[in-house]
């Protein structure tokens, strides 16, 4: 069966639907050529703001293996300048790959959202990227309490009047398609996306980063958490334990806005299955950082050809075919089915380990003479008992 891995914004067409998201391995020449030979369908650059921004800092990184996060909180970012070398470089090197320019104005005026831009259409810009999501920008400060007067990255992204009036500059100022990218920090993800459509945006998207504090050891607590920081403080958190949070955010964002926009995912994307859910719950395609951050960009062609064959096992010859798959199937609280059932033993797998018998809920498990026993009638088919078992003992069953 032929199947066909490719979507398109606007009039412009991505081989498949992994665009590299902007961030740290978007910001020079070699780097572009290394996701261009990896089959990657675009990336987004490095971002950069005019006039050059107020925080900008040496990279400062940690990978927590453990609970599979990353977290960062100082960052440099590019001048207009450095990113429009870049996106000539780019083109001149692979022009069959689609570089996204990502910016921010951080001046006074919408205007000078427009001008920016067009600096970057004239470059040769097939797709314009707006930042309005990094929360590692004005919304750190203000998260933090220090007072500011810029409004720039998540801050003005959750700006619903002054949302618009920005993406309406940019659309005005350039004739390639534009996408918005927002923060789901402050809650206004689905009506700043629906904002930004109806200014003019072909494209909208997310960012799967939140703000947190990070691990503190609680006996050093002062102690910098950072190599070469010292100082403890916000970090933008991103990586696999975030997808819960991340398929959410592009749930709501299809759910408010209909089966049509372009809607772009991310957030804990790492493999085929993390990618095919991002769809399922309504992404056209999905914006991969932290991924190459840790592993680079040449895992990317055992996965398409992963994606190839299980679109071809499951009957779908395009993306849209299992686009909002799972979207249009998510079930509310009210409309949720519960049917009647309770957990059983497999006494000749159990070792009686006890692991079961310390669950503080639940009433149904006994364990006279160090046997464990479940009575059915008591238990409320929970399933916690299910999922706890090292050897797999315990099982649901339907009764009726």
């Amino acid at each position: 069966m032929a199947v066909d891995i490719s979507v398109k914004l606007g009039g412009v067409r991505f081989k498949n639907p992994f665009i590299v998201g902007s961030g740290p391995t978007v910001k020079d020449l070699d780097q572009i050529k290394k996701a261009a030979d990896g089959g990657w369908a675009g990336a987004s650059i490095k971002l950069s703001i005019d006039p050059f921004p107020y925080l900008s800092l040496p990279p400062r990184y940690r990978w927590l293996r453990r609970e599979k996060m990353h977290i960062f909180t100082a960052e440099r970012r590019l001048n207009a300048d450095q990113s429009l070398a870049l996106l000539e470089a780019g083109r001149r090197a692979r022009e069959d790959f689609i570089l996204i320019p990502n910016i921010t104005y951080d001046g006074e005026d919408h205007a000078g959202w427009g001008r920016l831009a067009r600096r970057f259409v004239d470059a040769g810009a097939r797709v314009l990227e707006l930042n309005m999501c990094c929360p590692n920008m004005s919304f750190n400060l203000s998260s933090t309490g220090t007072e500011t007067t810029k409004n720039t990255g998540a801050s003005l992204g959750n700006d619903l009047e002054n949302l618009p009036k920005a993406v309406a500059a940019v659309v005005e100022a350039c004739p390639i398609p534009v996408i918005v990218k927002l923060s789901p920090e402050g809650n206004q993800l689905p009506p700043a996306a629906y904002a930004a459509l109806r200014a003019g945006a072909a494209g909208v998207g997310h960012t799967g980063n939140r703000l947190g504090i990070p691990g503190i050891d609680i006996r050093r607590p002062l102690e910098p958490f950072y190599h070469l920081q010292d100082q403890v403080t916000l970090g933008c958190l991103s990586g696999p334990w975030l997808e819960p949070l991340t398929l959410r955010d592009t749930y709501q964002m299809r759910h408010a806005l209909g089966t049509e926009p372009f809607i772009l995912g991310s957030g804990g994307v790492r493999d085929l299955d993390s990618a095919v859910r991002q769809i399922m719950v309504g992404a056209d395609a999905v914006w991969v950082c932290s991924e190459t951050m840790l592993r680079g960009f040449d895992w990317l062609p055992g996965v398409l050809e992963e994606l190839k064959a299980y679109m071809a096992e499951m009957g779908y010859s395009e993306i849209r075919d299992f686009r909002d798959l799972l979207h249009r199937n998510i079930a509310s609280a009210g409309g949720l089915t519960i049917r009647e059932g309770h957990a059983v033993l497999d006494r000749e797998k159990c070792v009686d380990c006890g692991i079961c018998w310390k669950i503080g809920h639940c009433s149904a498990i006994s364990h006279e003479g160090g046997v464990t026993l479940i009575d059915g009638g008591r238990c409320l088919a929970c399933s916690t008992c299910v999922d706890l078992c090292p050897k797999r003992a315990i099982s649901m069953i339907e009764t009726r």
